[in-house]
């Protein structure tokens, strides 16, 4: 005999249970969150963008059924930070709007959630240094470009250890909303760039100004750096190189070391870097 149909009173109440058992299960995630707080201590950053990155591919690689993987991981994004990392630190976001632009407020919404406050700056600068003096927990700006008048990224180049670093790339998951859709950009902040499996650097060479960038990037392959150009800075008497490398590179790398002992480039500092983003569905 076969089994009846369940009624739309049967379906509703197991939606509310599910509901619960979800809610439940959420509320006992934030008391291990707080625990991982309380284990860390105040001085440990709490923002983790490589434990992120493996997370969210951990979980889209064992879903399945027809939730759009996108809604899985905005679910996911908003317990990360809102559900986890504002429980455990004040988080606060600089984010680049020059000129009306909002592209770099669309994303930062979309990654890092509705709870977590925004603030708007003119000026590159401006994002860097809210960020380097603490007044900002992470800070936004669009991906670097040749050509740029003002570039960002040379103000990441120092020696101190607290100075700020690209962690992140945004969008982590597919394309932006609205008027971010077309946009890509990068977080900074004051945390060590880890490894999360699957990552590139973001490398500073500053070379002498004759010295070609052919023969530059002949001295990276043979240092054993597979890397992309990106990007040139000549505000300075030593023009200053982005490269995109592959994989994690950082400052103890002793490839590093080979390129600050070839006697046409002055120096080599890694200012960073980011997981690489899931695969646009």
């Amino acid at each position: 005999m076969a089994a009846p149909t369940p009624s739309l009173d049967d379906i509703r109440a197991e939606i509310d249970r599910l509901d619960d058992a979800i809610h439940d299960l959420l509320m006992r995630r934030v008391e291990v969150v707080r625990g991982i707080g309380k284990i860390k201590g105040g001085a440990a950053p709490k923002w983790r963008p490589a434990r992120e990155a493996q997370l969210l591919r951990r979980l889209v690689a064992r879903h399945h059924g027809a939730m759009p993987l996108g809604v899985l991981v905005r679910i996911w994004r908003e317990m990360i930070v809102g559900g986890s990392l504002a429980l455990q630190e004040t988080v606060s976001v600089a984010v680049l709007s020059a000129n009306g632009d909002a592209a770099c407020w669309d994303l930062s919404r979309d990654h890092f959630g509705a709870v977590v406050p925004l603030q708007t700056h003119p000026s590159p600068g401006q994002v860097v240094r809210e960020v380097a003096d603490g007044s900002a927990t992470i800070g936004v700006l669009p991906a670097p470009a040749d050509g740029e008048a003002e570039p960002w990224w040379p103000l990441l180049v120092g020696s101190d250890a607290k100075a700020p670093r690209v962690v992140a790339r945004l969008p982590f998951a597919g394309p932006g909303n609205g008027r971010a859709r077309k946009t890509e950009a990068l977080a900074i902040a004051r945390v060590p760039f880890e490894p999360s499996g699957d990552d590139r650097s973001l490398l500073v060479v500053a070379a002498e100004p004759d010295l070609s960038r052919a023969s530059m990037m002949a001295a990276l392959r043979k240092a054993g750096v597979q890397a992309r150009w990106v990007a040139l800075s000549e505000n300075d008497k030593v023009p200053a190189h982005l490269l995109e490398v592959e994989g994690f590179v950082g400052d103890a790398d002793p490839r590093l070391a080979a390129l600050k002992s070839h006697p046409r480039l002055r120096d080599a500092r890694v200012i960073g870097g980011y997981a690489v983003p899931l695969p646009k569905t």
